[in-house]
């Protein structure tokens, strides 16, 4: 069974060489129960209208089933907005608002930018001079550049991108919720065939 990023194999090969980097990386944001029994990654750029259209169901999963840990993965790969709202939303996890800007960011019309994911964080109460400051820190980039790197391995071409442990789960035209949920359960009864 073939999937537009690859195949099965591939995928789960390449999530057993890089489990902790994807599950338990500690420059990755997750919400949801980070205690939680089954782990649902996602990769995603602020200004891809398909990751707009479905972080509505990666919510409505973590608010229905309080047992999933849900990592989120700023993948920025449509330019340089892109890559600078990444860098403020990346950022702003040493203030504890990470969750908040980013479902804001998601909630925003139009195209992200530096200056609008800036205002959106005075608003929700960060420290904008401070967020500033470690935007440039070298953490930042390097977290970027290793989600990139990560992506490559996984042989993701685009975003969004979902696993669920170690199976990928398209992004479909809808129904996402049906198959994260379905592809948790599927987890929960057969576990992960290359560790998660």
């Amino acid at each position: 069974m073939a999937w537009q990023f690859g195949g099965w194999v591939r995928t789960e090969r390449a999530v057993a060489l890089n489990r902790e980097a994807i599950f338990r990386s500690p420059a990755s944001f997750v919400a949801g129960n980070p205690q939680g029994d089954v782990s649902v990654v996602a990769f995603f750029d602020h200004n891809c209208p398909d990751c707009r259209e479905r972080a509505p169901d990666l919510a409505k999963l973590i608010a229905t089933d309080r047992k999933v840990r849900l990592v989120l993965k700023e993948l920025p790969v449509l330019g340089p907005d892109s890559e600078a709202v990444a860098r403020v939303a990346q950022a702003s996890i040493a203030q504890g608002k990470y969750f908040e800007l980013y479902q804001a960011l998601f909630a925003l019309p139009g195209r992200a930018t530096k200056d609008k994911a800036l205002r959106i964080a005075s608003e929700l109460g960060l420290d904008t001079a401070r967020l500033e400051a470690d935007m440039q820190d070298g953490s930042v980039a390097e977290a970027l550049a290793d989600t990139k790197h990560l992506a490559k391995s996984l042989g993701v071409r685009g975003v969004p991108f979902y696993l669920v442990g170690d199976r990928a789960v398209a992004a479909g035209p809808d129904g996402l919720y049906d198959r994260l949920a379905s592809a948790v359960a599927d987890i929960r009864t057969y576990g992960c065939r290359a560790g998660c």
